[in-house]
């Protein structure tokens, strides 16, 4: 019955060993951990190893303001950019691959289901980095001060400014259509962009948009739940609830040396510290998502469940435990709970640490302190994780990284404007395709019920993240083949061929 540990969210892993600002204790948490726990809502899919980019992209870098809304300050910044014109024919139109909380990749931009339509229409392509990510910074370090900047009104203006730049100064050609995509963030930007800009996009493909901006996100827990009982089993539902739920319980009663001792935690647990109990219960969930989710294949989750019903343990604590000094015996003699360890990794300002430049995580945690949320709560009781963890924790978090002024009520404030601003699942807008998952818990923030005029919303059954994103294969389910096929002739309708948008290829 061990238990491996996994992560829907992370971004690619890196060694406690790189951190050079993070505490070298060796019972440190480990950055995927805490990549996933406040960063966990926009990874990137996986890059084959050994991945070589496409002679035919080229990187360039735009020179954009830092406050666009303020006309007397003038000073500016230059972010990075990818462009492919492999398949342009003169004419054609400019496909947009919109960046979000992550570094500029070239594979997103060579290897996908868009680049295969961009190819048979023509088009050029181009990636942006979205500031604050990878060398896309327009300050001198990431201070709270500074990172006032990192703002979704700000990102839009950087983006539709280089597009038009890229249509009348790379392309030649100031009329050419335009057609975004992202997935995750990236994909709720390039449906904001069509919102927002309609006289500059001509369509946007959002896939696992995360339009919907909410405190707490219960509804992430429950589907990790269910995915476990549909790829796993009701048995490994049921050992993963008696583990949770008999060490809160021994909590309850006391019994902390022996939760401390099976879980061989570098301090005895105070069970009195709220804040502490929270952080011990949630790790051990985000770490069962990054090895159920691992590399974005979901059978990893029967995997898992083997594992987790192994009856070579006694109890089902035991096995959790068991797994997870396993799984990091490599970076750490024992399981730190100290918050303060935790947060001095978040509070690093530095452009060049690694939680940074790597995996974006001071930046990305502002972000959503400020405007997201998505806080994976375990207070629905449809869901095997216990029921201590709070967003009360999400909170604490905020606080001690950016300031005591990011009380509950900006958070609360943030996300409503976001919603309001943007109109959460209810967009109003035109030449729009949303597409989810079935199994995807980010379809719960995302749009999957909607159509006005060429506007429209699919979900694919038994589909995990963003699996709609790759090139078509031999691999695709038929409800697969017709999401993309239905990707295909939306863009097609959009740049206005006669081709129906609701005629399914056979």
């Amino acid at each position: 019955m061990k238990l491996s540990v996994v992560l829907l969210v992370a971004m690619v892993a890196v060694s406690v060993a790189m951190a050079k600002n993070v505490p070298k204790r060796k019972g440190t948490l480990p950055l995927e951990l805490v990549s996933k726990m406040f960063g966990g809502y926009g990874p990137l899919p996986k890059v084959p190893e050994g991945y070589k980019p496409s002679p035919y992209t080229t990187e360039g870098r735009f020179t954009s303001r830092i406050n666009h809304f303020d006309p007397q300050d003038r000073s500016t910044f230059e972010f990075n950019y990818l462009t492919n014109d492999q398949y342009y024919r003169e004419g054609g139109p400019l496909f947009v691959v919109v960046g979000g909380h992550h570094r500029l990749d070239p594979y997103f931009l060579e290897n996908s289901h868009f680049r295969d339509v961009a190819a048979l229409n023509g088009a050029f392509l181009a990636n942006n980095e979205h500031r604050f990510f990878g060398t896309s910074v327009p300050t001198e370090d990431l201070s709270s001060e500074n990172l006032r900047f990192l703002r979704t009104e700000q990102a839009l203006f950087d983006l539709i400014e280089w597009i038009d730049f890229l249509k009348r100064e790379v392309m030649g050609d100031p009329n050419a259509r335009v057609i975004v995509h992202g997935f995750s963030y990236g994909g709720a930007l390039a449906t904001w962009a069509r919102q927002r800009f309609p006289n500059i996009i001509d369509g946007a493909w959002g896939s696992s948009a995360t339009v919907r901006a909410t405190v707490e996100f219960s509804e992430f827990t429950e589907d990790f739940g269910n995915t476990i009982r549909v790829k796993g089993s009701d048995e490994c539902y049921s050992a993963i609830f008696r583990a949770f739920h008999t060490i809160e319980n021994l909590l309850d009663a006391g019994l902390t040396e022996r939760v401390s001792s099976t879980f061989n935690t570098c301090d005895p647990i105070d069970a009195d510290n709220a804040l502490q109990v929270e952080l011990f219960l949630h790790l051990m969930t985000l770490s069962l998502e990054i090895s159920m989710f691992e590399d974005f294949d979901i059978e990893n989750v029967q995997n898992v469940c083997n594992q987790l019903t192994d009856d070579s343990f006694d109890t089902s604590m035991e096995a959790l435990a068991e797994y997870l000094k396993n799984r990091y015996a490599d970076v750490r003699d024992c399981f730190d709970l100290s918050f303060e360890n935790f947060i001095s990794i978040l509070g690093d300002e530095s452009l060049d640490a690694p939680q940074n430049l790597d995996y974006g995580l001071r930046q990305l945690n502002y972000h959503i302190c400020t405007e997201f949320g998505y806080f994976q709560s375990a207070r629905s009781r449809e869901q095997p994780f216990g029921s201590k963890v709070t967003y009360d924790l999400f909170l604490e978090e905020c606080a001690a990284v950016f300031g005591e002024w990011l009380t509950s009520e900006v958070l609360y404030d943030g996300v409503r404007l976001t919603n309001f601003h943007f109109g959460a699942t209810d967009p109003r807008t035109t030449n729009v395709l949303f597409t989810n998952g079935g199994i995807d818990p980010f379809r719960y923030v995302s749009i999957t019920q909607y159509q006005n005029l060429l506007s429209n919303a699919r979900v694919t059954p038994a589909a995990f993240y963003t699996e709609d994103i790759r090139s078509i294969s031999g691999y695709d389910s038929e409800e697969m083949l017709e999401t993309k096929h239905m990707v295909e002739q939306y863009i097609t309708t959009w740049l206005g061929s006669q081709i129906s948008p609701f005629a399914v290829r056979k």
